[in-house]
Order: C-alpha cells, then structure tokens, then sequence
C-alpha cells in the first residue's frame, strides 16, 4: 500500500471534533481522491473510474477517529497501486443499487444512524435521499467546509506535485509565446499548450484559458486570428498526479496600448504588494481591505478583481479573499495561494497577472518563475 498525499488522519480526528461531526462522507472526484487516492479524478492516466461513476459511484467514508472505509468499481483491482486504505476496508459495487445498499449498511454496522453525518453540498440526490430516508433521527450537517479544513494546509508532497504542475503550465505558456505570430489562431495555440503539457509528463490540462485582445478568454479555440497591438493572454492550469497550477502572462506583437502597460504595471505591484503581506497569523478578511486600499492609491480607474484562492485538487479550492469576501482566517504556513489581480482595459478586456505561492514562517515563496511583464515580439 502506499503513503497518503495529503489526507492526515490526526488532522482529519481534529477537523471533525471541531465541527462535531461523526461521520463525513466524499462524494466529488476531488474529495474522494483526497482521501482515499484512488485515481477518480477527471484527468487521470486513465478517467475510467470518473467515467463511469454515473453507474458505479465511487465513496469514501470518514469516522471522527480518522479511519477511512472506501466504495469502488467492483471490476477495478488496482485498489493497493494506489490507496493507504486497508484491503478489509474497500467496498466493491456493481451497480448504483449495490453502491446506496453498501452505504447505508456500513453506516448501520457503525452504529452512526443516529449521529451527526457530514454531506457534501454536491452529493447525488439519490445517495443523500436515501440516507435521510433511513436514519431520519440523524443529523445531517454540509460537510464541504470540514474537507476544505483538511485540505487548505499542504503536506510536503502535495507541495512538489504543485510545484512540478506549476513548471508543466510555464512551459506550455512559453511554448506559445515563442510560437505566437500574426494571424495565428487560438486553436493553433491551444493545440501546442496541449502537446507541451503532455510531453511533459503533465497528467493533463485542468484549464487553457485564453484571449487575443478582447476576445473571450473563457471560450477560445473558435479560429480567432492573433491581430498587431493586442495583448495575447495565456492563463494555464496543467494538472500533474493530481494537482492544479494557475499561471497567467501575456505577449504583444507589435506595441502594448498605452492604457495596458500602465494597467499591467498597477497589477504587478498590486500583486507584489499581496505577496509580501500575507503571512501567517494575517487575517484573511483584513488583508482584502489593506489590498484594496493599496491598488486605489494607485489608481482609481476601471473594474479590477483582486483575489487571493487556495489551490491544490483544484484551482480555486476556495477563496480566502476575492470581490465577493473574505473567508475571514488567518493564514498558516504551507497554504498554498494563487495571487491573481486583475484591471479592465477596454479593447483588451482584463490585463493582469496571477502566479502561485507557498505561504512560509515568514511570508510568501513564488512557484511561478516567468518574467510577470507583457513580453513583446
């Protein structure tokens, strides 16, 4: 069997003492590999679990003293390649029948039916149904903020597979600077991230957000041509055993509008000013209010986003700060954060720049290593 990623069970006794609850149950992708490591996640060196979870769901099971049971495909036999979970203690199912009988038995053999029982907000209908139907003297509280609990301070190996992402999505980042020219599609673009994040070893894309001048970022790949003066945006999360980066940088054929370089100057010092700042013990929700305040001295002009997001299993696993609040925490050592700040310009639609951070003892280290200025060919 092997060593967990980042699920600690002294951590997870703690997280459910504090929030009372008795038993927590994963039911996303992203919680279920959390704790259990099986590969059920989207991207994968195989999905096929994912693929097929609309058939045979796949479970895990946490007791307030930390141990774990796991609900799984009955035909996959891989289970020890992956996860730390006792062989005794892995379910296997055949249907999506034999998946609700399996959970709600276990949790009778527990003896936890009338107990406080932890959901998740995206649990199926028919799971979370069926358990209300029979343990209706249960309690049955949102389990999501107990997993983002165990899940926003990062061990040592989730580090290095953030790290290692990070590398993955700054490379495909400078694969298309480099080959970026005149009339050059998005599509074209896209497809080189692509090859690049896989060549790289990179299990995958989590996301290849990007734009040419004002285009929309979040819908490339239609054939828009790459046109003289606009800034070309690439904003790539790559995912490498399991874990997201979020770069962004940008480049200019011919001459950056005066307006952007002025807004993508604001941005970096807004940003530099977060990086510095933020250290442990720093409460989350002030901090968005001195962040705020430091990019109005600057300037007072245009919507501007200034966010500051865990990420890890997934590229906003949740805000610490961001324009709709602040979790209103304090920040700890081994958090890991990506900065982004962002500034409308018209005709080039946000300019900007966001790179990830480990939070240290005495600030924050930058993963991110690309030059954070418009690079212009």
């Amino acid at each position: 069997m092997v060593e967990p990623i980042g699920y600690n069970k002294k951590k997870a006794c703690e997280v459910l003492d504090k929030n009372g609850i008795d038993l927590l149950i994963a039911s996303t992708p992203v919680n279920v590999f959390y704790t259990t490591g099986l590969p059920v996640t989207h991207v994968a060196p195989n999905p096929i679990l994912y693929v097929l979870s609309n058939q045979y769901p796949n479970l895990s099971m946490i007791r307030r003293d930390g141990e774990e049971s796991a609900l799984i495909w009955s035909l996959y036999n891989s289970v020890e390649e992956f996860s730390w979970i006792p062989p005794n203690e892995v379910y296997r199912i055949g249907s999506l029948d034999a998946a609700v009988k399996m959970l709600l038995k276990k949790v009778e053999d527990w003896e936890l039916g009338n107990k406080t029982i932890g959901l998740e907000s995206y649990m199926p209908r028919y799971q979370s149904e069926a358990l209300q139907k029979r343990f209706p003297k249960a309690k049955f509280v949102d389990g999501d903020k107990a997993f983002i609990e165990m899940r926003l301070v990062k061990t040592k190996e989730e580090i290095l597979r953030i790290k290692k992402s990070t590398e993955v999505a700054e490379k495909a980042i400078e694969a298309c600077i480099d080959n970026v020219k005149l009339d050059m599609s998005d599509t074209e673009l896209l497809q080189i991230a692509r090859r690049t994040m896989i060549d790289e070893g990179a299990w995958g894309w989590d996301h290849l957000t990007m734009n040419i001048g004002s285009s929309d970022p979040e819908a490339p790949g239609l054939g828009t041509p790459v046109t003289p003066n606009d800034i070309v945006r690439f904003d790539f999360g790559a995912v490498w055993e399991g874990y997201i980066s979020d770069v962004s940088r940008g480049v200019v054929i011919g001459e950056v509008p005066r307006k952007a370089q002025e807004a993508m100057d604001y941005m970096i010092q807004v940003q530099e000013y977060c990086a510095d700042g933020i250290k442990p013990g720093v409460n989350s929700a002030e901090f968005r209010e001195e962040a705020r305040d430091y990019l109005k001295s600057l300037t007072k002009r245009g919507f501007y986003l200034i966010t500051a997001h865990s990420i890890g299993l997934e590229c906003e696993e949740t805000h610490l700060f961001g324009p709709t609040g602040a979790l209103g925490i304090p920040f700890e050592e081994n958090m890991v954060l990506d900065l982004e700040v962002w500034l409308n310009v018209r005709g080039q639609g946000l300019v900007g720049v966001e790179d990830c951070y480990r939070v240290t003892s005495s600030g924050c280290e930058q993963l991110s290593k690309l030059d954070k200025n418009i690079i212009i060919k």
